[in-house]
């Protein structure tokens, strides 16, 4: 089963959270904190299954990403290490990419 849920930071801040579930089990998730820029929803920071692992990609204006593993813990646990540090870090996470836009 997926669910998709959107949660309003900011105005111009946003967390995407999707996860799914089979039998009550975490199978796979992306939760991704957005940023509005110039009229677009633009990913800041992104914790997702694919590749078949838990890992966090941190964007740059550039295009680019840097890959973090989040080592051996299981969907479950990396999904709530994914929601609470967006909740709790966003804003960090904003200034980061922001200060690369220079």
């Amino acid at each position: 089963m997926k669910k998709t849920y959107i949660f309003m930071l900011s105005d111009k801040d946003r967390k995407r959270h999707e996860h799914i579930s089979e039998k009550g089990k975490i199978t796979g998730f992306v939760v991704q904190y957005e940023t509005l820029i110039e009229g677009k929803w633009t990913p800041v920071v992104r914790y997702d299954t694919a590749h078949g692992f838990a890992h966090k990609d941190l964007m740059n204006p550039d295009g680019s990403q840097e890959k973090v593993l989040l080592g051996s813990i299981g969907l479950s646990e990396a999904l709530i290490l994914a929601d609470r540090d967006i909740n709790e870090n966003w804003e960090w996470y904003q200034e980061r990419y922001l200060r690369r836009m220079i």
